[in-house]
């Protein structure tokens, strides 16, 4: 049920919204879209967005994960948050991580691989689960 859940909120992804992201001397309107990543440092959030901007939020990870996930976002290590729009690959080796269209590479922990599994392969296959492309 929970990944279907995820992939129900997945197709919401596909439409425009906008996050707005406060910094200390900053409201920045952003497009959820456009938000390729986000990595925690302690009680500070980076957004990395597709035009190589960065954006320092002094909120905690926690704050933003249960929003993003409503589109199509995954968190696959503690200190991560990826939009899964822009993960191209997992790669299974040295404990796992995944690889997004910007080159990036994401640690995945061992907790987390079994259920991003089975959301790239329902992304993947939709008509066959169960088989991943790697």
């Amino acid at each position: 049920m929970q990944i279907n859940n995820f992939f129900d909120l997945y197709e919401k992804k596909t439409q425009s919204r906008k996050i707005v992201l406060r910094t200390s001397d900053s409201l920045h309107l952003t497009d959820i879209s456009e938000i390729i990543y986000c990595k925690s440092d302690n009680s500070y959030t980076t957004f990395f967005l597709e035009n190589n901007k960065k954006i320092i939020v002094s909120k905690g990870i926690k704050n933003f994960d249960k929003l993003l996930s409503e589109y199509g976002f995954f968190r696959p290590h503690q200190s991560f948050l990826v939009n899964m729009q822009h993960v191209i690959k997992l790669d299974k080796t040295d404990g796992g991580f995944l690889i997004l269209k910007n080159n990036t590479e994401i640690p995945v922990s061992s907790r987390r691989k079994a259920k991003l599994i089975q959301i790239l392969e329902k992304i993947g296959y939709p008509r066959k689960v169960g088989q991943f492309v790697s």
